[in-house]
């Protein structure tokens, strides 16, 4: 999926925003996470977030599981009031979680298409951090920047999360 533009598996097509990517990959594996959205109003992240803890599959923790999926607040104003009130706006899926805190991610970037990027939870205000000589990103940037701002007091990953879920449980 990496770099595709369309999300299109076994048979059925998503759509092309970060929900639709989460929900392609669990469908690739044989799971609906979509199979309850009617009964929820709101966006994608929100029908998904809902249907997780109707079945009580939230939780937290800084070494999630591989697979578990991540939501995010405030990732931009969805609302455009220009206050940090918006709740459930963006959704990826931890592909590995290190001992470090270090936790690879997949989602789906609005510029970039399909990405890999890193969140560390026990540095959740550290962009990028010196590791035995070499310069490694612990939060990959994640909130929407706007045209001509500077970044905002919270804009990385690890500073927005909001809960995990295990999605492989439903």
């Amino acid at each position: 999926m990496l770099g595709r533009r369309h999300l299109v598996v076994r048979g059925r097509t998503f759509p092309y925003d970060c929900t639709g990517l989460v929900l392609a990959i669990y469908w690739y594996a044989g799971i609906d996470l979509a199979r309850d959205f009617g009964q929820y109003n709101g966006n994608g992240v929100t029908r998904l977030y809902r249907s997780l803890e109707k079945q009580n599959l939230l939780y937290s923790s800084p070494h999630p599981a591989a697979g578990d999926v991540i939501f995010w607040d405030n990732t931009y104003d969805r609302n455009r009031d220009g206050a940090w009130n918006d709740a459930l706006t963006h959704v990826g899926m931890v592909l590995d979680s290190r001992p470090d805190g270090t936790i690879q991610y997949v989602h789906l970037n609005y510029t970039r298409g399909v990405v890999i990027e890193n969140m560390n939870l026990l540095e959740p205000d550290l962009h990028k951090k010196l590791v035995r000589g070499t310069l490694r990103i612990l939060n990959s940037p994640i909130r929407m920047k706007e045209r001509g701002k500077p970044h905002p007091p919270e804009w990385l990953a690890g500073q927005l999360y909001r809960v995990l879920g295990m999605g492989y449980l439903f």
